[in-house]
Order: C-alpha cells, then sequence, then structure tokens
C-alpha cells in the first residue's frame, strides 16, 4: 500500500509540475523553425509570428533551417522538447507529400506534430500561352484528347506541389499530356510564355505576364474565384472536380501540455483574424483560412492525402 501511495504521489508531483510549467509559459522566447531558405513564403511565416508573438507577450523568432528537402528543420523539430518553445512552420511538402513520396521521411505528421493552425493558401492559376489557341479548359482537354501527348506542361522539377497537383489533375480529368520539369517556377513560366511550353500552373506571381498578354489565365485551382482574376471561373464552377491550393500553418512537436497547445492555437486564431495581418498577407493573391483549427487542418492533410492516392499511379512522381 505504501508503494501505492509513494506512486500516486510522484505521478501527482509529475502532474503538478506540468501544470505549473503551463501557467507559467512562455516565460522565454519562443523558436519557430522554417525548413527552407529566407524568400516571400518565409516572409509571409514572419507577419503571422509578429502578430502572436505581441499577444503572447514573448519574441517569436524565426530560425531558418533549410535543406535535404525540408527534413533538416523538420528533424529539428521532432528532436526538441515538447514544450512550446520549438514550432515549425510547414507547407504541403512537410505535412504529407514528403512522408508519401520520399523513402527518406520517417516522421508521420499526425501523429508526430501537435498542429496548431492552418495560416493561409494560395490557390494556383492554370495558364496557358497565348499564342496557343488554348482559350478554355474546355479547348485544352480537347486538344490533349486530339494530339495525345503532344502538348507540353511546364513546371518545377522534382516532387514540388506543382507537380504534385498536375499529377492530381492528369488522374481526375485523364490529360494526355508531356511534363516538363525546370528549376524552378519563374523559368518554368518563361518558357510557356515564350511558348516552348504550352501549360502550366502558375501562382499569383504570374499576374505581370498575364497583364501584358503573355498568358491566359484558363481557371483557378481555389474554393472561389480570386479578386485579382474576377473573371476567371474556378475549375469546380466549370464541372471539374479538383480544388487545389498551396498552403502554409504552424505546428509543434507531439506531446505538447494541453495548456500550451490551447494557448497557442488561440493566439494564432486572434492573430490570423486581426485586420492588418489579414490585409498584409492577402496583399497579392494569398487567402487567409477562416477555420484554422487543428481538427480543420488535420481534416486538410487527411483529405488532400486520399486526393492524391486515388488520382495518382505508385511510382508517377520521382524523388530526385
Amino acid at each position: 500500500m505504501m508503494k501505492l501511495w509513494k506512486w500516486i504521489g510522484a505521478a501527482l508531483t509529475i502532474g503538478l509540475a506540468s501544470f505549473v510549467h503551463a501557467q507559467d509559459w512562455p516565460n522565454k522566447p519562443i523558436q519557430v523553425i522554417v525548413p527552407f531558405p529566407p524568400g516571400s513564403v518565409d516572409a509571409k511565416a514572419r507577419i503571422v509570428t509578429d502578430r502572436v508573438s505581441k499577444i503572447l507577450g514573448q519574441p517569436l523568432v524565426i530560425l531558418n533551417k533549410p535543406g535535404a528537402g525540408m527534413r533538416i528543420g523538420t528533424e529539428q523539430l521532432l528532436r526538441s522538447p515538447a514544450d512550446g518553445y520549438t514550432l515549425e512552420v510547414v507547407v504541403q511538402a512537410v505535412a504529407w507529400m514528403g512522408p508519401l513520396l520520399d523513402p527518406a521521411v520517417t516522421y508521420q505528421p499526425l501523429t508526430d506534430m501537435t498542429m496548431l493552425a492552418l495560416a493561409y493558401e494560395n490557390p494556383m492559376i492554370l495558364v496557358a500561352n497565348q499564342d496557343s489557341g488554348i482559350k478554355s479548359v474546355d479547348d485544352l482537354l480537347q486538344t490533349a484528347r486530339t494530339h495525345p501527348g503532344k502538348l507540353n506542361w511546364a513546371g518545377p522539377a522534382g516532387a514540388s506541389g506543382y507537380r504534385v497537383w498536375f499529377e492530381v489533375f492528369k488522374g481526375m480529368t485523364g490529360l494526355d499530356v508531356t511534363y516538363v520539369p525546370y528549376r524552378g517556377l519563374t523559368p518554368a513560366l518563361t518558357n510557356v510564355a515564350g511558348g516552348f511550353a504550352q501549360v502550366a500552373f502558375a501562382d499569383y506571381s504570374s499576374m505581370p505576364l498575364i497583364l501584358d498578354g503573355k498568358l491566359r489565365p484558363l481557371a483557378v485551382t481555389g474554393p472561389a474565384r480570386s479578386a485579382q482574376l474576377p473573371n476567371v471561373p474556378t475549375l469546380k464552377e466549370l464541372g471539374i472536380g479538383f480544388e487545389a491550393t498551396q498552403w502554409l500553418g504552424f505546428v509543434a512537436p507531439a506531446g505538447l501540455p494541453q495548456a500550451v497547445e490551447s494557448r497557442l492555437v488561440k493566439a494564432f486564431a486572434m492573430a490570423l483574424k486581426d485586420p492588418p495581418t489579414r490585409a498584409a498577407i492577402e496583399s497579392d493573391g494569398a487567402q487567409v483560412i477562416l477555420d484554422s483549427s487543428p481538427s480543420a487542418m488535420r481534416g486538410r492533410i487527411t483529405s488532400e492525402m486520399a486526393q492524391f492516392r486515388k488520382n495518382v499511379k505508385p511510382g508517377a512522381i520521382k524523388i530526385d
């Protein structure tokens, strides 16, 4: 009996220590790992973390840890204590594409990470070369059927989000085109504008090429029309059940104390509802995700993985 009481006492002590720790949190800066180099995505993440730092009363310090297909930064997160002082910015490559496609990835996001918030998403634009004769999505599908394998679809090399969503779109529509890889999205779009390829998924950095009449927007891939392209339909409007965006979220290691998790979730939700923060994020085509909750993030990951498995043949995408 004495041993039992000692065990109960030890458990209560540990629980009390965790409670006290959670009540005291945060009492020092919070590190936010970004598993890719500084750039536009990194800048958007900083808009969110700057607001969260004001809400929590502690700095959120960005630490860029690129390399190995984002594994270096992610593995550092997973080795970190689950105490709320180490977070990570994640994109789909970390949240599900890497675990599905890369044998070197050994973690499982839904069990090895604590989901905190879906922050924002970038719908893609399906574009065609202005002189290709492709003036609509129906034109694209008809041309591909009439001339199978002859159209060139440009996009980044490797297992990028653009390649992954191309394969899903291809599987869903039966599109027979040739994927031509480039070293990044910018050269891919430049080659579509120049007529070396005919179609691509683009982001809103392509707006100058669209406004100059070099690229023709056929459709947007998001759930609603874009404020930047209000006359361009969504693919769903055209009867194609394809909806895809490039999104960004925040996670922590698994096992986060409930009180700490709750405070982080609330802080991110408050930040994303802040009008100046939202305006800064949405200044160039991005859209703040209205339901930023952890359950929404888990649901998004699960549904996108299912969509990929349903439409893409095993081995369709090779890891470089």
